[in-house]
């Protein structure tokens, strides 16, 4: 029985017999030392690992890792767009529905604030499937719902605030001290919930703000936040 070697110095595979295991000796083709191992099986000296070859050519992978976009559906977007009207529509119809004794609308607070908060869930959403980094992995399931949610309150918050400090009409001077303060928030907010960047993460609070402002302008109520 023979015993199959590999010299681990010029790589020469040759057959010894058996009768010489466990001894040691040179290699026939450098003369290398080589200890015989007991008949067990080959020898097999394992190459260094290799980074993976993307062609027969033996060139490195240079493309980077993209994974596949989130989009909207043509059903989607109609569902989105149709539901944005009527929202900007049931904004204009209670504005004319609730009216106080000197004329002017009188929308009860609670149903100003399930507004805020129902409309920044559909703003969350969109916002960060059009806004999102795509080279990152999207959030889904629901990690995704969790993120939307907790954007939602803390953006229906920062309305809920404004509403109470107390200025029914700010001034150009007096907005030049809150808009920042409220920026910053509302897009610190985005940061921290979606991981996009800053300036995104202030657009994606931005289109909340846009959007609740113009309900408000249509039901005849002060346009700001």
């Amino acid at each position: 029985m023979s015993i199959s070697v590999v010299c681990t110095k010029c790589q020469a595979r040759f057959n010894v017999s058996d009768k010489f295991a466990g001894q040691t000796g040179p290699c026939p083709k450098c003369k290398h030392p080589i200890k015989i191992p007991k008949a067990t099986g080959d020898v097999t000296i394992h190459e260094p690992s290799k980074p993976a070859e993307s062609s027969q050519s033996g060139s490195m992978p240079t493309a980077p890792i993209v994974f596949e976009a989130e989009s909207f559906s043509p059903i989607s977007i109609t569902i989105l767009l149709v539901t944005g009207v009527l929202a900007l529509l049931a904004a204009y119809t209670s504005g004319k529905v609730f009216i106080a004794d000197s004329g002017e609308p009188s929308i009860p607070f609670l149903l100003q604030a399930l507004t805020a908060f129902f409309i920044a869930i559909p703003c969350a959403k969109v916002g960060y499937t059009v806004m999102r980094d795509k080279e990152f992995e999207p959030y889904k399931g629901r990690s995704l719902t969790i993120r939307v949610l907790v954007c939602s309150i803390i953006y229906a918050a920062l309305w809920y605030v404004r509403g109470t400090i107390g200025i029914e009409n700010p001034e150009i001077w007096q907005w030049t001290f809150l808009a920042p303060l409220f920026l910053f928030i509302g897009g610190l907010t985005a940061v921290l919930s979606f991981d996009i960047d800053w300036g995104v993460g202030v657009s994606h609070y931005s289109f909340y703000v846009i959007l609740i402002a113009l309900m408000r302008y249509l039901a005849g109520l002060h346009p700001p936040l």
